[in-house]
């Protein structure tokens, strides 16, 4: 997939979680975002993201982040 492509993609979905949480994302929640490649796992996240209420939304951007 075109590298433009897929920065477009990260940052529409960086906008519909902002949008959502009404608040800038963190680095950590910007790279969760920007890990995800390819069609397939971009269009999930998309998916997800939009499906969720802030609170779910917030918690899966910071799955993986070590506590």
């Amino acid at each position: 997939m075109d590298n433009q492509k897929v920065a477009q993609w990260h940052a529409k979905i960086i906008d519909v979680c902002e949008e959502k949480l009404q608040r800038s994302l963190s680095d950590d929640e910007r790279n969760f975002v920007r890990s995800r490649e390819g069609f397939a796992a971009l269009e999930m996240i998309e998916d997800t993201v939009a499906a969720m209420s802030p609170g779910q939304l917030a918690a899966y951007l910071n799955s993986e982040i070590d506590s």
